[in-house]
Order: structure tokens, then C-alpha cells, then sequence
């Protein structure tokens, strides 16, 4: 987001600050991502190996959880009246954070202007007529900034250290060098802290716990998987049982209900 003019003047040992704390953010940032892309890799490869070994027990678990809750629906229509009030508060909160949704100010919208500048000052420091290397690196900066689902941390992560980073163009003075590197500043610590709270989520992701497992070692891992499908076999015999009965129940009421 573009900040408004300073009144102070900038002198250039703060710009250079400021650059030297850029380099920083991105090392920072290119460390997260080379801490989050192996751990999504094992996290999914002990799932699909988790899923390979249980999966058909606890989709047979989820068909009869289904079918429970299905039957139930049926049994409560039959033994009492639905709560219509009920049902029409639930339309209302929905209403209403419907609401809350679009009254929201998008930030993407305010991050639209300043990657147009982005892309504004890198014209006017590469020559891609000129250095193919500079037309290639244009060509994807400007589908990024294209992609509205590209934020401008994704855009600066994708842009190498260099003159657009270090270099005022024609159109700037200093204080304005250093307003424009504020902004990517902030940019990069949204991408920072996004970062950093995907890896959380990762370390709370449900399978992190089956990869912990997997990890001790390969026999124990085999008897984890073992006494997995032990337990889910158990849970499947106990929902067929409660389906019969529930079965047994509906034939019930639909046989008194011909008479």
C-alpha cells in the first residue's frame, strides 16, 4: 500500500538501512519456504501411506456415520415437529455474514496499485528490448502482477536482488526511493508472517502426528498402522450396530405407521 509523502527528509544512510533490512526479510522468507515445502512433502507422504492401509476402513466409517445421521433425520421427522424458528435463525446469521463478508475492504485491491507501480519502475530500469534476461524476468513479473491472486510479497519474492531493488528511477527522489521500499517492506513482513503461520498450521495439521510416528522408526510405524486398523475396525462394528438398531427402530414406525 502506497504511504503518504514523509514531511522529514530521508537522508541515504537511511535508505541504505532500510535496503540491508530488505535482504534480511527475504533470507528470512526464503527460509520458511525451505522449512514449509519439505514438511508439506512428508506430512502428505505419511497421510497417503496412513490412507493406502486405513482408508477403506474409515470410508466405511464415514458411509455409516452417514447413513446414521440419514436414518436419524427420518426417525425425528416421524417422532416430532421440525423447529422451523430454529431453522429461520440460521438463515438470518447467515444473512448477516454474508454481509460482514462484502462489506470487507479487500486488501488485494489497495495491492493492485502498488504492483502496477512495481511493474512502472521496473520499465524504467530494465532494457528487455535490449537483455533477455531482463525480458524474461518482466514477462513473469507482469502474469504475476496479473494474477489477482498474487499478492505483492509474491511478486517481490519472485524479483532478484538487484538494481530495481537498490537503484531510484527517473521519476524519484530519495524520500520517495524510501517510501516506495516501505511499502515493500510491509509487503515482504505480510509474506513473512503468512509464512510463518502456514508452518504453524502444519505443525497442528492432523498429520503431523502420523508422520511424529513415522518417524520413530519402520517397525513401529507398522504397528501404529496395525493397531490403527484394529481401532477403526472396532468403531466400524460399533456403527453397524447402532445402524441396525436404528434400522430396526424405523421398521417400527413405518409399520405402525400402515396400520
Amino acid at each position: 500500500m502506497t504511504n503518504p509523502a514523509s514531511t522529514s527528509e530521508i537522508t541515504q544512510a537511511e535508505l541504505d538501512n532500510l535496503l540491508t533490512q530488505l535482504q534480511q526479510l527475504r533470507s528470512s522468507i526464503t527460509t520458511a519456504r525451505e522449512t514449509i515445502a519439505p514438511l508439506e512433502t512428508n506430512l502428505a507422504a505419511a497421510y497417503n501411506e496412513f490412507q493406502a492401509v486405513v482408508g477403506t476402513l474409515r470410508r466405511q466409517s464415514m458411509r455409516l456415520q452417514a447413513e446414521i445421521a440419514s436414518l436419524r433425520s427420518q426417525i425425528q421427522r416421524f417422532t416430532q415437529d421440525e423447529d422451523d424458528t430454529q431453522q429461520q435463525d440460521v438463515a438470518n446469521d447467515n444473512f448477516l455474514y454474508q454481509e460482514e463478508q462484502t462489506t470487507e475492504f479487500s486488501l488485494k485491491d489497495l495491492e493492485a496499485i502498488d504492483k502496477d507501480m512495481l511493474l512502472e519502475h521496473i520499465f524504467r530500469l530494465l532494457d528487455p528490448d535490449v537483455n533477455a534476461e531482463d525480458a524474461e524476468l518482466l514477462a513473469n513479473l507482469q502474469g504475476l502482477c496479473s494474477d489477482a491472486a498474487a499478492s505483492l510479497g509474491d511478486v517481490l519474492e519472485e524479483l532478484p536482488w538487484g538494481i530495481v531493488w537498490t537503484t531510484r528511477n527517473s521519476q524519484e527522489d530519495l524520500t520517495q526511493q524510501y517510501q516506495r521500499l516501505k511499502v515493500w517492506e510491509a509487503a515482504l513482513n505480510r509474506q513473512l508472517q503468512n509464512l510463518k503461520q502456514a508452518t504453524e498450521r502444519l505443525y497442528k495439521d492432523t498429520r503431523y502426528g502420523l508422520w511424529q510416528q513415522q518417524q520413530k522408526s519402520q517397525e513401529h510405524w507398522h504397528n501404529f498402522l496395525n493397531q490403527c486398523i484394529e481401532q477403526q475396525q472396532d468403531q466400524n462394528y460399533e456403527l453397524q450396530a447402532e445402524l441396525d438398531k436404528l434400522k430396526q427402530e424405523w421398521g417400527r414406525i413405518t409399520s405402525t405407521n400402515r396400520l
